[in-house]
């Protein structure tokens, strides 16, 4: 056996590949809009919406693009033996595998060599589809199998016997995971329950912070003298007002941990211990690279800040993205791109996630 053969997905007909002519597109004047003429030497009129062939469209643009898209997104049919009111979801299983490996290769012969792509895809074909994008783009630069949480357990589908199907899967790759550049993205979360204190007078010198309890200064801010006054006033926004008051707030809102003397470097560690001594006072260690560190009686200062992000321009609650992305429901789509399409339509904040994962904020490829 040669040393260069490699594991492939085989079927019926995988030799035959279709021949594409060199395509040109052509402008629509009636359906293109944009500015008159360019504002700037920066004004950029490259925004194509391409209604044909997506095969030949592909074909179309390697002249132009090869080697210069940054990020591809693909919705292929799922072939799940079904037949919609817009196209037709089944087909010869050999045949779909051709289909999409036309596609895909010529999406990969697109890309930058940083470039990313993903492909949206149910579990029907799922391991074949990872099977063959692995040859096409290299097992290696597979970055991750993303779960994307499509609908809820509930409705007619609810009833059916067996497991209720609420997911669907992203297939990230990229061209060459040596120049790949990701983005760190964050998600917003609910309110951290751990943090229960706040610092009541910050502005003065730290080694005088008071701390009081969380829910004494919520109720302080908002004029209240019980909780329960607070649950009447505000009823079921409550827990929405006072993550309002936390994020206000983050630099002041703290919760305390234990940490070992161990855990910590040489400076910090004799602050902590000063902090142990004089529990009234609050002892900070200076970092230079990090945030300094703070201790009270013994233990560290906590601050909410290192919780929070700016998200969609707002400051926001947030932890790192995972592959499982459940906080995008498929829930009233029927307003979004002015389009019907009942059971194929996907969140443009998807795709949002997708470009802010592999793209870069005012660059050009």
């Amino acid at each position: 056996m040669s040393n260069k053969t490699k594991l492939e997905l085989t079927w019926i007909g995988k030799e035959n590949r279709p021949k594409l002519e060199p395509r040109i597109l052509l402008e629509d004047p009636e359906t293109s809009f944009h500015a008159v003429h360019r504002v700037t030497n920066h004004d950029i009129f490259d925004n194509r919406l391409i209604f044909g062939d997506n095969l030949l469209a592909l074909k179309a643009l390697e002249q132009e693009y090869s080697g210069k898209v940054q990020c591809a997104y693909i919705d292929p049919p799922f072939n799940t033996q079904q037949a919609f009111e817009h196209y037709d979801d089944s087909v010869e299983h050999s045949i779909w595998l051709s289909l999409m490996r036309d596609r895909i290769e010529l999406i990969h012969r697109l890309l930058t060599p940083s470039g990313s792509f993903f492909a949206h895809i149910d579990d029907n074909e799922l391991g074949y589809l990872i099977a063959l994008t692995d040859e096409i783009f290299d097992r290696r630069n597979r970055i991750s199998v993303i779960t994307f949480k499509q609908s809820s357990a509930s409705g007619p589908k609810a009833i059916n016997p067996g497991l209720v199907t609420t997911n669907n899967f992203l297939l990230y790759y990229v061209k060459d995971k040596a120049t790949w550049m990701p983005n760190r993205v964050y998600v917003s979360t609910p309110r951290d329950d751990r943090y229960t204190k706040l610092i009541e007078n910050y502005a003065q010198p730290f080694t005088q912070w008071r701390l009081v309890q969380l829910k004494d200064a919520f109720l302080k801010h908002h004029r209240l003298k019980t909780w329960n006054e607070a649950k009447a006033r505000f009823t079921d926004q409550l827990e929405e007002k006072l993550s309002e008051f936390v994020l206000s707030n983050p630099e002041r809102v703290v919760r305390t941990a234990r940490v070992a003397p161990k855990d910590v470097n040489e400076s910090a560690r004799s602050a902590l211990l000063k902090s142990s001594k004089e529990p009234e006072k609050v002892f900070r260690s200076e970092r230079e690279d990090s945030e300094d560190y703070y201790f009270l009686r013994g233990e560290q200062l906590i601050f909410y800040k290192s919780k929070t992000k700016t998200i969609d321009g707002r400051i926001s609650t947030a932890s790192p993205l995972t592959n499982l992305w459940d906080d995008i429901l498929s829930n009233n789509l029927h307003n979004e791109g002015g389009v019907t399409f009942p059971n194929g339509k996907k969140p443009e904040a998807l795709i949002k996630r997708c470009l802010e994962l592999s793209t870069h904020l005012g660059t050009l490829f």
